[in-house]
């Protein structure tokens, strides 16, 4: 009887560490990687200023949750610049071309702003639109 609830006691003992263990590593690993780039939607006070072609801009962050901001650029209805930059003080830079697909000329562009979960599922907390004009 005595080695059955030694037994027990220990695979008990076993059990309750191991699901402490998984506790602190995932609480370790969603602080760690709360900033890690992805996609989402919605809209918010993020603001991204227009461009010129080949130059920069910058992104003003509107949710004081954002992590990250995500630009995409299109002409003519295709995807020619994707970028993430992470927030630094409420702002990022975003840089504006040229690219393989985007040698030239104007685009119409979409900006958002977010953070991941779990590394996994992002969370966005905004989104604006921007232009670029061609240089």
């Amino acid at each position: 009887m005595r080695m059955r609830s030694v037994l027990t006691h220990s695979a008990q003992a076993v059990a309750e560490g191991a699901l402490i263990a998984a506790l602190v590593v995932g609480a370790l690993a969603g602080t760690a990687l709360a900033g890690k780039p992805g996609g989402g939607s919605t809209s918010s006070a993020m603001r991204v200023d227009d461009g010129v072609f080949a130059g920069t801009t910058t992104a003003h962050r509107g949710s004081t949750s954002a992590v990250w901001a995500h630009a995409k650029c299109y002409q003519a209805g295709v995807l020619v610049f994707e970028q993430w930059r992470m927030y630094v003080d409420g702002t990022t830079e975003l840089s504006l071309g040229p690219t393989p697909k985007w040698s030239a000329g104007a685009a119409n562009c979409t900006a958002e702003e977010g953070y991941y979960v779990r590394m996994t599922r992002w969370r966005s907390s905004g989104s604006t639109t921007f232009n670029v004009a061609g240089a």
